[in-house]
């Protein structure tokens, strides 16, 4: 069965989660009414952005299986665009990450060169191996996150104004249109 990209759409768009969604759930009494706060949900010119850019950033570092969570939380406290940040972590998903990581991992070589043999010393077995991969991978991923965030906040800038222009030619094109002034000669006394 193919599916066409307007299912694929509908499908992501319901996974998302909606205000009506947490109403009156867990997080909703943790929290409070805080959670419903409009900044966090409505798409403006400040809150689309930084949503894109704190969802990219976090995409980027690995932490995959717990990026969504850290995203939600930042995004709580920074009072961006939940959704938006949400969406931005796919950035790294089961498909990219072989390709990501590694890559990331290079870079962090390149810019923090490999740990001493002895910043090693005192580990043994997995957590040695962790340890000798752990910095290169995370300087990478910090240096490519700063990257992905500047250009999500970019393009949800332009995201934002186009759409925003978009409406206000809607809106023109359905107004009424204003009669033209008639310059008839009225006469004072």
């Amino acid at each position: 069965m193919i599916r066409t990209p307007n299912k694929w759409r509908r499908k992501l768009l319901r996974a998302i989660p909606r205000r009506r969604h947490l109403r009156g759930g867990r997080l909703h009494r943790i929290v409070g009414e805080g959670l419903f706060h409009s900044e966090l949900w409505a798409f403006t010119h400040r809150s689309l952005p930084g949503g894109l850019a704190l969802g990219a950033f976090i995409g980027c570092t690995p932490t995959m299986g717990v990026q969504i969570i850290i995203c939600g939380i930042a995004a709580y406290f920074l009072r961006v665009n939940i959704p938006a940040a949400l969406l931005a972590t796919l950035i790294s998903n089961p498909l990219t990450a072989p390709v990501l990581y590694p890559l990331q991992y290079k870079l962090g070589l390149w810019l923090a060169g490999a740990p001493a043999p002895s910043d090693l010393e005192g580990f043994s077995g997995a957590l040695r191996s962790f340890m000798r991969y752990a910095r290169p991978l995370w300087v990478g991923s910090i240096v490519t996150g700063i990257v992905a965030a500047a250009l999500g906040y970019g393009l949800g800038t332009l995201i934002w104004h186009a759409g925003h222009a978009i409406g206000l030619r809607r809106r023109k094109a359905a107004a009424p249109p204003v009669p033209e002034p008639t310059h008839e000669h009225i006469e004072t006394r």
